[in-house]
């Protein structure tokens, strides 16, 4: 009986020496991914990661964005009976003249009302024109970065929280990225 208890020690340890090194096998891989998606969806972003801030308290598993050589964009629900659907954030790189590189730039007066809201604040009240729809901006210098969060639509009413969202904001870890960027299914390669 003593050999065939050995025998079956022997057997449950080669058993769980393959389980963990599946698992770490596996926990490899699966890093390795992260680290290669986080590399491809940051690769136009210039600067350290550690520039990008994002939102306190946004819904984490309802965020669409993308980061560009533009900057970051983020998307989420608002919550509230009177809040509007989305609430767009960025994080911008702005021009030589101050402007965000792509989006609206108080020089566009035809299409753009500024106001500034003081402590380096301003309020953006996009008209319905042409080739703009209305919508409710909040602006604000961070060094020589440009953050604003916006929503659709003429809303004075929501000028203190989209204030909030770029005053309240972290520096996200490399795991919170991939879960604001990373799309479901998204592969960096596909073989």
């Amino acid at each position: 009986m003593g050999t065939t208890k050995k025998w079956v020690t022997a057997l449950v340890a080669a058993v769980l020496a393959c389980a963990a090194s599946t698992l770490l096998l596996q926990r490899s891989h699966r890093e390795a991914k992260d680290r290669r998606d986080l590399a491809d969806l940051t690769r136009g972003w210039n600067r350290r990661l550690g520039e990008l801030r994002v939102p306190d308290g946004m819904p984490a598993d309802r965020v669409t964005g993308e980061i560009s050589a533009y900057g970051m964009t983020l998307s989420f629900p608002a919550t509230g009976d009177t809040s509007p659907d989305v609430i767009g954030y960025s994080v911008l790189l702005p021009d030589e003249r101050g402007a965000p590189v792509w989006g609206v730039s108080c020089d566009a007066t035809a299409i753009v009302v500024c106001t500034d809201l003081g402590d380096g604040y301003t309020l953006l009240q996009e008209l319905d024109t042409d080739n703009s729809d209305p919508a409710t901006t909040v602006r604000r210098r961070a060094g020589d970065l440009m953050v604003e969060a916006r929503v659709p639509g003429e809303r004075p009413d929501m000028v203190t929280r989209l204030r909030r969202i770029i005053t309240e904001t972290h520096v996200p870890d490399d795991a919170e990225l991939l879960r604001l960027l990373r799309p479901d299914g998204y592969r960096t390669d596909w073989s």
